[in-house]
């Protein structure tokens, strides 16, 4: 696109001269004054087609729209680092696994545990992560491009490790943005509830 600019900019001071020129010695001025139009509009669409002006705006779509499909669906490997056979207490087993999976989502927001419901809460608090989440739920047709599938997906093999590590009857929950309700439930790595019907 770089080509594209230096030609209409080259194009629109020749054609500037051309216009000024007929002007003068012909009083004609229709056919130069649409070449002056024509070259402005290839350079500015060239200058617009930049990558430099694109670097930009993909990063904000892709925060917006794709983002709930990078750092968020990375594999997630969890392990108490306590044997099976090992006196530790299951609460300390828990608070191991909260602990990572602090980490490992601290990109996308907090997770808090609920002990009564045996569940690890994911509460969103990226605002492009927000507004992605919130344009699945409010156009599930999206999902497949927002990334929902690879984000569920790992919700689900995170929860399957989780029963790996600490047994049955654990669920992940990924909490709908600005709610104490549920988006995404993941238990035992098979999902049990989900908001996105698409």
């Amino acid at each position: 696109m770089i080509l594209l600019a230096l030609f209409g900019g080259l194009m629109l001071v020749l054609s500037a001269f051309y216009l000024v020129n007929s002007w003068q010695r012909y009083r004609e001025w229709k056919w130069a004054t649409c070449l002056v139009v024509f070259s402005l509009a290839l350079t500015i669409f060239g200058v617009v087609e930049l990558p430099y002006w694109h670097h930009s705006k993909s990063s904000a779509a892709s925060s917006s729209s794709s983002s709930i499909a990078s750092g968020s669906t990375s594999s997630i490997s969890l392990t108490t680092g306590m044997s099976s056979s090992s006196s530790v207490s299951q609460s300390a087993k828990e608070d191991a696994i909260l602990s990572q999976l602090q980490k490992a989502y601290s990109k996308l927001g907090t997770v808090a545990y609920d002990s009564a419901s045996k569940t690890y809460e994911i509460t969103v608090t990226d605002s492009d992560e927000k507004k992605a989440l919130q344009e699945v739920l409010d156009d599930p047709s999206q999902a497949e491009d927002i990334g929902w599938p690879k984000l569920a997906k790992s919700l689900r093999s995170t929860s399957k490790q989780i029963k790996a590590n600490l047994g049955s009857g654990y669920s992940l929950t990924l909490l709908q943005p600005g709610s104490s309700q549920a988006m995404y439930t993941a238990k035992d790595g098979q999902e049990s509830y989900t908001a996105v019907n698409n």
